[in-house]
């Protein structure tokens, strides 16, 4: 065990002992959480375009980073990994809005998924000219298409990505298609076809699967059909063919549940291929160190609905195996610090296929990881010689990822709101209740943007106590009690932002506000 004091003994068994340590925090005040963090990823995490034709919009930052000198680095890394699980929080939001009768901000999610998925077709039409090639839409893609100092998403002076670090190399093999891009895709893809009710979201979706998959299938001049990447304009391989080959049966089943169609491409459908995959599910927990093909292996378990176990009931569904596998994960690495690894999968599996009749977990242990989320989003930073970091299971880059336990910044929360959606449509679908009342009203906040002063009124009624200022990145800036009727905040001295007002009671937060400072 590191001395790193994200990785104190105490902090391994947090969501255990939380429900002592923390007070309970009702609907309301988890879906206060969403709402901040949703406007967080908004604000400081993606360009959100009138249109996805626009170069990178659509595609999450990873992390931000702040330096010594206070300029901000924002990272795109993976960038469709990260686009196929803010697709699935599209879906899973629009439905779960849509069963709490919310039909505004569902339509809203819905135009919003609609632009996202055709950030899949502008990175497609567009990667062959990396490499001096034409545009066309034939499923090779780029991972992102953010150059370098581009200033889409506030406050960032400098930007980390893989088209600013390979485009115009010729000889690269970087930001181009692999399998773990395509993996988080499907999850995504799979949700919008499962929970939106839109024929044409429905079809573009398949569409996009089957080119993911096309990516992966190559010919070569003999007629010999092989899984692997290849750029159509170099030649080069890209991603070899036994990293792919190995799980060809679970991407072909994958293929033809997200398109209707069938898939029989270099011996996906033998007798072999099944086996092999099998075996993969079978024995993949015994390779501690093998953490990063884990969820591929889960994320594809959940999309194909299949157990890997060919003597059992096979229409038993995966939703009790992918309980099992996380459990068993999570005690083979006790430093990720969870009680499950990847707890958004045995929900999706849920929700993918309602016919499975299997018991439900129990909720408590999906309200742990939702109480102790921060308000302010996950991150990790270096003071001195000291990290700094939020709480487990919130200190590392995401759920999806537990093992990037050393990334420093803040991160995207992309996990948590996916985790709350899904949460919700298991366990409260169509429960609108205290759960969609909004916040007090009477609160005023302005001028709103300022240039200096900031007005707090808030009716006599309602006892609040105080209020914190935070920036993008969650840190509290500032922190005042309020006075009877009216508080005056001076803001002259800070940097023109965007930052988030928060009104507290003293033990709940109970309202949020954007702040524009010019």
């Amino acid at each position: 065990m590191r001395s790193d004091p994200c990785h104190i003994k105490l902090l391994r068994w947090l969501p255990l002992l939380l429900p002592c340590l923390l007070m309970a925090q009702t609907p309301v005040e988890n879906l206060q959480k969403y709402k901040i963090l949703r406007e967080r990823f908004n604000l400081g995490f993606v360009l959100r375009a009138e249109n996805a034709d626009v170069q990178g919009s659509f595609l999450p930052v990873e992390s931000r980073q702040t330096s010594a000198d206070g300029s901000v680095t924002a990272y795109w890394a993976d960038g469709t990994w990260w686009l196929g699980h803010y697709v699935a929080v599209l879906a899973t939001e629009y439905a779960r809005l849509r069963g709490e009768g919310d039909t505004l901000s569902a339509e809203a999610a819905r135009l919003e998924l609609c632009q996202a998925l055709n950030a899949y077709d502008r990175l497609d039409r567009v990667a062959e000219s990396c490499w001096n090639g034409d545009t066309c839409t034939n499923g090779f893609y780029l991972r992102d298409d953010v150059p370098a100092g581009w200033k889409g998403v506030p406050d960032v002076q400098h930007v980390v990505s893989d088209f600013a670090r390979h485009c115009g190399n010729v000889s690269s093999t970087g930001n181009g298609p692999s399998q773990d891009q395509a993996w988080a895709s499907y999850l995504g893809l799979a949700l919008v076809r499962a929970l939106v009710d839109d024929s044409a979201l429905y079809a573009h979706s398949g569409e996009i699967a089957r080119r993911l998959v096309k990516a992966m299938q190559f010919t070569d001049a003999g007629g010999r059909e092989s899984w692997q990447v290849t750029n159509p304009v170099t030649g080069a391989v890209m991603q070899s063919s036994m990293d792919i080959q190995w799980l060809r049966y679970a991407h072909a089943r994958a293929c033809e549940l997200l398109t209707g169609g069938t898939v029989d491409f270099g011996g996906s459908n033998t007798p072999v291929a099944r086996m092999l995959w099998n075996t993969i599910q079978n024995s993949f927990t015994i390779d501690k160190n093998g953490y990063y093909n884990w969820y591929g292996v889960m994320l594809l378990s959940t999309v194909i609905n299949e157990t890997g176990n060919l003597a059992g009931d096979e229409n038993a569904g995966a939703y009790e195996w992918l309980l099992r596998r996380s459990e068993e994960l999570a005690k083979l690495r006790p430093d990720f610090e969870q009680s499950l690894v990847f707890p958004h999968l045995p929900l999706a599996s849920l929700l993918l296929y309602p016919q499975q009749k299997q018991p439900l977990s129990d909720a408590s242990v999906y309200e742990q990881y939702l109480n102790s989320a921060p308000v302010g989003g996950a991150s990790r930073q270096k003071q001195g010689e000291k990290w700094v970091c939020t709480a487990a299971p919130w200190h590392t880059l995401s759920l999806f990822c537990p093992w990037h336990n050393q990334d420093e910044g803040s991160f995207n929360m992309l996990d948590y709101l996916l985790l709350y959606n899904l949460y919700r449509l298991v366990y409260h679908k169509g429960e609108p209740a205290a759960v969609c009342q909004g916040e007090p009203v009477g609160v005023s906040v302005f001028p709103n943007p300022t240039c200096g002063s900031l007005r707090v009124e808030i009716p006599t009624e309602i006892p609040v106590a105080e209020c914190r200022l935070c920036d993008l990145h969650g840190r509290v800036l500032l922190r005042r009690q309020l006075d009877e009727g009216q508080t005056i905040l001076e803001l002259s001295d800070f940097p023109a932002s965007i930052y988030f007002l928060q009104l507290s009671d003293g033990k709940r937060l109970f309202s949020v506000r954007k702040v524009i400072k010019y």
